[in-house]
């Protein structure tokens, strides 16, 4: 391979095989059912939550969400994930602790450039039941491993909702990748944001965006160590939504290094070594 093969390569394989090209990442006709809604144990959401990010609210506010993607340049793939509502450095973001996917492509994308906690999963999702219906309701439900449910979600469109609606805020997400040798920091340890400004709703032959809001459930059922979404399980649920949006998914901005804090590794390295005498 030569040097402009090389350098030109963006993603492994290097070379033509890349799993994908550099952004922007086209999404096209993206159905996205999310539920507001508090959480049962403020304790167990901070659990989950990096160094120097806090809760934003003293009852923390979580959206699940849904998400069926026809087109992308990733390809077609389900969704789900769960972000809080934090507050880092005095600004308020999402955070996303959890996501689950079923296609490789948008997996590897995730992980590898915003840090997304990508994992595949099992999805079904269906208006009204599938084969014995109950008409008004989606119910999207996510299995990681199949036959084990992580959540499930279902919905009502009661009426048309405004965009105002929508808090838009940026999302916040943690990029780890491991050391390649034993006994060095993480090669990478950043805080990432994104910011998705350019997402569009679609609009209905009357000009009317198609954005609902309405009941629904939310049900986190399986308390699991290697899965723990049961640490975001819901108390009450402050609304649904669902909408049909188009959006090009940008590269995001690293707001803390965290290898830039000596601080917090050499407290880290100090544990350690003490435990490590003590055994």
């Amino acid at each position: 391979m030569d040097n402009a093969t090389f350098t030109a390569s963006y993603s492994q394989p290097i070379g033509s095989g890349g799993a994908y090209g550099p952004p922007p990442y086209l999404y096209r006709d993206v159905e996205d059912c999310f539920v507001v809604y508090e959480a049962a144990d403020p304790a167990a959401v901070e659990s989950l939550l990096p160094p120097g990010v806090k809760l934003a609210d003293e009852t923390p506010v979580c959206i699940a969400w849904a998400r069926w993607v026809p087109f992308s340049s990733f390809g077609q793939y389900h969704e789900s994930y769960i972000m809080v509502r934090v507050n880092f450095e005095g600004e308020t973001y999402l955070y996303q602790p959890f996501i689950l996917v079923d296609n490789e492509i948008p997996l590897t994308a995730g992980r590898e450039i915003w840090g997304y906690a990508k994992k595949l999963a099992v999805f079904e999702r269906n208006w009204g039941g599938g084969e014995v219906p109950f008409g008004e309701q989606l119910v999207y439900t996510v299995q990681r491993p199949k036959g084990q449910p992580i959540m499930t979600v279902t919905m009502v469109a009661d009426r048309l909702a405004s965009p105002r609606e929508l808090e838009n805020l940026p999302g916040l997400s943690t990029k780890i990748i491991p050391a390649a040798e034993p006994g060095r920091r993480p090669s990478v340890a950043e805080l990432v944001r994104i910011d998705l400004e350019s997402a569009a709703l679609h609009r209905a032959q009357d000009g009317s965006r198609r954005l609902f809001a309405g009941r629904g459930s939310l049900s986190i059922p399986t308390v699991s160590t290697v899965d723990p979404w049961h640490l975001l399980a819901p108390k009450r649920i402050i609304q649904c939504y669902f909408g049909v949006f188009d959006f090009d998914l940008p590269l995001g901005r690293v707001v803390h290094d965290y290898l830039a804090d000596d601080e917090l590794w050499q407290s880290v390295e100090r544990d350690t070594a003490t435990a490590g005498g003590d055994s």
